[in-house]
């Protein structure tokens, strides 16, 4: 006979459990519930179609909080229809993760935040999967904020589309059934195109091409050809190697010449140069000359004196000349 269950130990394993239970609970939520998280509201004009309540909140990449709630609509204006989506960032986990005190509790650092280009916008945990998660990030010359709360009830992050918005927005205006429809009229052109090619005759043509080919290439004439070509080069090779000792000759030679041709350019330089100090106005040697053709004028005029006097007095060579007589 089967013994009888006891209440007492049943009740006290079930309370053990729940105990249990909440311990546990409060263990792995005691951030949540004991840390004031700081809650923050964006506004996108995008589906939130695979962002849900719980989903990481992300600062460049490092998580910090979640998404508390996803709205259709609060405290914006009636003809505004972007959606909002209300976060909450644990403090805590901010002061753990960064060496700088960061408090979106506080307007004016908010504010600077969001001049120097804090935004938010929606990326993709995985392309297949499609679940979204908020990003914060800082982004160079961003678009000037925009804010569309009326009241200001929850700190406001302007937020910019995302790159997986655009990728999707992208895919949606693309027209896949035209462009099947497309693919498929142009493979069957293509088959109705192959259909009319007679691949036998096309077949034998490539095939007598190949042979002639195969003739020309194994020739004796075409084998003499090459020989010869192969010879010349040779010789070609062998002149331009001759050329070149020749012209490295005549090289070395004419590098002498010139450098001949400079030293005697330097010497009739010289040269000039003397002769130009020789016949300047001051020199020395213009100046002797000079008193050498007076020298030469006056012997010139004593000999001219000389003959004119012997044409007067012939005699004068034999009786030499007369003293001058003394008056009466």
């Amino acid at each position: 006979m089967n013994a009888k269950a006891n209440p007492t130990l049943i009740g006290a394993f079930i309370v053990s459990a729940v105990t249990l239970g909440v311990v546990a609970l409060m263990v792995f939520t005691s951030d949540r519930l004991f840390t004031p998280q700081e809650k923050l509201i964006l506004y996108f004009d995008a589906s939130m179609k695979g962002l849900n309540e719980g989903a990481p909140v992300k600062w460049r990449g490092v998580t910090i909080g979640s998404v508390y709630e996803v709205l259709l609509r609060h405290n914006q204006a009636s003809n505004d229809f972007v959606n909002p989506v209300i976060i909450q960032v644990n403090p805590k986990i901010l002061r753990q993760k960064s060496d700088e005190q960061i408090n979106f509790d506080d307007p004016s650092f908010l504010k600077r935040r969001i001049a120097m280009g804090l935004r938010g916008k929606l990326d993709a945990e995985s392309l297949v999967t499609g679940v979204l998660y908020v990003e914060l990030d800082m982004i160079p010359n961003a678009p000037p904020p925009v804010f569309h709360q009326i009241r200001a009830q929850y700190p406001e992050i302007p937020t910019v589309p995302s790159g997986i918005q655009e990728l999707l927005a992208n895919l949606a205006r693309v027209d896949f059934r035209g462009i099947s429809d497309k693919l498929n009229t142009l493979l069957a052109r293509l088959d109705e195109s192959l259909a009319a090619l007679d691949i036998g005759k096309i077949n034998d043509g490539v095939l007598r091409l190949l042979g002639s080919a195969n003739q020309v290439l194994t020739s004796p004439d075409l084998t003499n050809s090459l020989a010869e070509l192969r010879l010349t080069l040779s010789e070609a090779r062998t002149l331009v190697r001759d050329t070149d000792g020749h012209l490295t000759v005549l090289s070395g030679r004419a590098t002498n010449t010139l450098g001949e041709a400079d030293r005697s350019l330097r010497q009739l330089r010289r040269s000039l140069e003397t002769l130009t100090g020789m016949i300047e106005p001051e020199s020395a040697l213009r100046s002797d000359a000079t008193m050498a053709l007076d020298q030469v004028a006056n012997a010139a005029r004593a000999l001219a004196d000389l003959a004119e006097f012997l044409q007067r007095n012939p005699n004068a060579l034999l009786t030499g000349r007369k003293p001058p007589s003394d008056s009466p």
